[in-house]
């Protein structure tokens, strides 16, 4: 990587971070104009400076999450359209794509600060934690490399800070940078210097063994199987990093059940409890900070706009119809997921004291609901006369309410449109709620989200465990790691993979329930265990920044896209002109031009000239 490493913070000339006050979670404090040389050796320099690696993590999460959202089964183009046409439908996407290459730099960027406090540490600088922020520093730059080694395959290494400009950063294998990774974290472990557990947004041994199952599990698919070309016929060859995946997760785990229910866990209010192990962190409402530029985009990604008292989302990653039929009878994660009912006044439903009279703007019913009686949930309370009714099915069932001034009442009249429909109107597809920051204030899509980011928590981590144990040849463990998720969610545990039931849509009335219980509704079994694990993933992890990673990882990233994707007509829109599909991103081109050691013909199969 050439001059993107060059000593940009060899003067402290902007605002840095450190723990300050008699808090403990990472804060913002000027320190500017100093000279790093003196200023990162004293204990108060270098305490600051430990915190930088920590603080790079919002230029790639608390932006918006195409790198993480689009070109998935899971979300689609909503009323605002997408994001990013080329990495949503994969077509016309180049080397050059200003995403990508964005992605690219900011985890340089970290690593490189990860590389200047290892550096200042080994000089000597004082203080007694320098040998923890140490490790704290080969944690995150590890967390770095693994983002990469998912989005790239094999990418330079920079293992030193680097203090003039080089020109000449090689490629490394894949297979390199797991065992690179790797490398790193045992040493963290061995040196046995972190927390157990931490809910400070500083790093944990909890967090460390979370990273490592991830990098063993992809470590496992990517060299300990063999595919066809398209991603069918997967043949496990080798389960050794499986298990490593495994016994890694098991340790993340702690022994620990989920403590907090999921709308709990979620809620702001409860920001860095126990069942969370590695976050992002945000602060209100700190001195000179400007609280409408310095949160994060996260709530406002989801979902459509709603009206004027409602708080405004970009609409730019509305869920697709697959979503909503994945969520069963009784899983409270839809109504810890959506705003199912979305009152007149958007903040009522998080502060006010809800009664019958409480006007209700939207009403999403789930599809398993009897939608027959969509015109008797209008007329059966004064709040909901006036209410707008839009099922979550496909066909979308929905209650149009008209105030009739000749008739001096509510009428109401039954339709039936397309979910894509729905999904693109205004104020008729459902909003994910899970990131609501409801202390936050309405201002379109600026960051104003104090909401922390979670990037590992303990349910995520039990289904780490249920992909790895069954890829390991564990099929009991991993069932009973699955269910350990399910039962939070209050749902049955499943006895066997083979009898799960996936719902879905045929386009008819067969696709809702009309009253008759969802009977008629369509379902598959016989699923492949891995593709039950992923819509427990899915409905789980909803909005979360994992599925591009396990759609690639799990080899299903061409079916699902195909299968699900409204912008993927075909497998051909995924290959190159090369005849090679798009497995990884383009290789930046930026990169390539400024980089000695890189050519064109290091770029990933599918984006050759």
């Amino acid at each position: 990587m050439k001059k993107i490493f060059k000593p940009i913070i060899a003067l402290l000339s902007g605002v840095s971070f450190l723990l300050s006050g008699c808090s403990d979670f990472l804060v913002a404090e000027d320190k500017s104009n100093l000279q790093s040389d003196v200023y990162f050796m004293t204990e108060e320099g270098f305490e600051n400076l430990s915190t930088t690696p920590y603080y790079k993590l919002r230029a790639i999460y608390g932006v918006e999450p195409t790198m993480f959202c689009s070109g998935t089964d899971m979300y689609q183009f909503g009323r605002s359209g997408y994001p990013d046409i080329t990495l949503a439908t994969y077509k016309d996407l180049t080397p050059s794509n200003t995403n990508v290459m964005n992605f690219y730099s900011a985890c340089y960027d970290g690593i490189q600060q990860c590389n200047t406090v290892i550096y200042y540490g080994e000089k000597g600088a004082a203080g007694s934690n320098v040998a923890l922020r140490m490790d704290e520093a080969i944690y995150l730059k590890a967390y770095y490399y693994y983002l990469l080694s998912q989005h790239f395959g094999g990418v330079p290494i920079s293992d030193t800070y680097i203090q003039s400009v080089i020109t000449s950063f090689p490629r490394v294998p894949q297979q390199e940078i797991y065992k690179y990774i790797i490398d790193m974290l045992k040493s963290v472990e061995a040196n046995n210097l972190l927390p157990v557990s931490a809910q400070t947004g500083r790093a944990s041994m909890r967090a460390v063994y979370n990273l490592m199952a991830k990098v063993y599990l992809a470590w496992g698919w990517d060299f300990g199987t063999t595919s066809s070309a398209d991603g069918s016929n997967v043949q496990i060859n080798d389960r050794t990093n499986f298990e490593n995946a495994a016994s890694y997760a098991d340790k993340a785990i702690n022994g620990a059940n989920p403590s907090l229910s999921f709308s709990d866990m979620w809620d702001v209010a409860n920001d860095n409890n126990q069942d969370i192990l590695f976050a992002i962190q945000y602060t209100r409402d700190i001195a000179g900070q400007d609280d409408i530029t310095t949160g994060n985009r996260q709530q406002a990604q989801f979902g459509n706009y709603y009206n004027d008292n409602c708080k405004y989302t970009n609409s730019q990653f509305p869920v697709g119809k697959k979503v909503i039929y994945l969520f069963e009878p009784d899983d409270t994660r839809y109504a810890g997921t959506f705003m199912v009912t979305q009152y007149e006044t958007y903040m009522n439903y998080y502060t006010a004291t809800i009664t019958d009279d409480t006007e209700i703007y939207g009403y999403y019913p789930a599809w398993y609901e009897d939608l027959s009686q969509l015109t008797s949930y209008n007329a059966s309370t004064d709040g909901r006369t006036g209410a707008k009714v839009f099922s979550s099915s496909d066909p979308s069932v929905y209650i149009n309410a008209v105030w009739s001034n000749r008739q001096n009442k509510w009428v109401y009249s039954q339709g039936v449109q397309s979910y894509e429909t729905s999904r693109i109107s205004n104020a008729q597809s459902f909003v994910v709620r899970k990131f609501d920051d409801y202390k936050s204030v309405r201002n379109t899509t600026n960051p104003v989200s104090f909401h922390n980011i979670v990037l590992a928590h303990l349910t995520e981590t039990y289904l780490i465990a249920a992909e790895a144990y069954y890829m390991a040849g564990n099929t009991p463990t991993s069932l009973s790691r699955l269910n350990v998720v399910r039962q939070r969610a209050g749902v049955a545990d499943i006895s066997s993979y083979s009898t799960y039931k996936r719902y879905y849509s045929d386009g008819t009335a067969n696709s809702y329930n009309s009253g008759s219980g969802i009977d008629k509704v369509p379902f598959e079994t016989g699923l492949d265990p891995v593709d039950v694990i992923l819509d427990e993933r899915a409905r789980e992890l909803c909005g979360e920044y994992y599925r591009w990673m396990d759609l690639r990882r799990t080899k299903r990233l061409i079916n699902y896209n195909v299968e699900w994707n409204d912008g993927v007509t075909s497998a051909d829109m995924m290959m190159g002109a090369d005849g090679n599909y798009r497995w990884f991103r383009p290789f930046p081109q930026g990169e390539i031009n400024l980089n000695d050691a890189i050519t064109d013909a290091d770029q990933n199969p599918g984006y050759a000239n």
